[in-house]
């Protein structure tokens, strides 16, 4: 599962400039969001444009502007994620057309809604487009419940292909509480190996986008560090946002780095969940110390 960022954080930036930014911050890419009124057609014969793009954004679909949108992500081979209200559902056989012509896939947002999640499914489904239209989730902890998100994750994720995260980033310490670690544990035991975008909860929050993006300090989801050895002791974090942490600083490891961990209880949990959603041969692991009041364990990406 990785991370990426949406490009309306960084306006600021050009694609490029951008793109490094990310990697600068452990991320793996970025979402281009578009903007519905620029050529599309010189970007589908640049390769190198797609350097670091891991899905487009489009804030508006109909059926003139849809084919150009399909080729480029079929050129890039990313998905495209649109909201719900922005496509309308007799539209959708045709443009389940158009994507799979192109093969490309679209991706229709949905909130942490069960109702709304089961209905927008049934939708696709009457309109035979289910090979080439899929959901984007849209997880808002600042501003929705997340209490129907287990159940809302067993319904869509075969059809999930993207989740945008509004909040991480600098917004990280503002979700704690919000239900959002025991989320993101659930994406990870579901085995769901699409990209999380990162976007701001709300235009006010940009600017602490646009520091973070500056800094090097690591803080907040996908917060990178180029240091051999890494030291993390969760015995005083809350234990619904343990496991979140500790994959956290994994995932933010640089192949040949180690994450030396303390923990109060047996880690072999931690070992299990990368074993299951890690390549093989990817990692090593070996436990240091078997408590009985606290256990150490060494992680090594590789």
């Amino acid at each position: 599962m990785g991370l990426s960022l949406t490009s309306s954080a960084a306006l600021h930036l050009g694609l490029a400039a951008r793109g490094a930014a990310c990697l600068g911050r452990g991320l793996d890419g970025q979402e281009l969001v578009l903007d519905g009124g620029e050529d599309l057609e010189p970007f589908a014969s640049d390769a190198a444009e797609a350097a670091h793009i891991v899905a487009l954004r489009a804030e508006a679909l109909d059926l003139t502007s849809a084919p150009p949108v399909a080729r480029l992500a079929g050129r890039w081979n990313v998905p495209v994620s649109v909201p719900r209200q922005a496509v309308h559902e007799a539209a959708l056989s045709a443009l389940a057309e158009i994507f799979g012509s192109n093969s490309a896939q679209l991706l229709i947002g949905h909130g942490t809604d069960l109702g709304e999640t089961m209905d927008l499914m049934a939708a696709i489904d009457a309109a035979g487009a289910a090979r080439s239209i899929g959901l984007a989730w849209e997880v808002r902890p600042s501003s929705q419940s997340l209490d129907d998100a287990g159940a809302v994750l067993l319904a869509a994720r075969e059809r999930l292909g993207l989740v945008r995260l509004h909040g991480g980033g600098p917004e990280q310490h503002d979700q704690n509480g919000l239900g959002l670690g025991t989320l993101l544990v659930e994406l990870a035991l579901s085995q769901y190996t699409g990209t999380t975008v990162l976007c701001p909860s709300a235009p006010d929050q940009i600017p602490r986008w646009h520091a973070w993006l500056d800094s090097r300090k690591p803080t907040g989801c996908g917060s990178g560090n180029d240091a051999k050895e890494h030291f993390l002791d969760v015995r005083n974090v809350e234990p619904r946002d343990r496991l979140e942490t500790i994959l956290g600083a994994y995932k933010n490891l640089a192949k040949g780095a180690t994450l030396k961990l303390t923990v109060d209880h047996d880690p072999s949990c931690m070992y299990y969940m990368l074993d299951g959603t890690e390549p093989a041969g990817s990692f090593q692991f070996a436990t240091t110390e078997n408590g009985p009041e606290v256990w150490r364990a060494e992680v090594k990406k590789v």
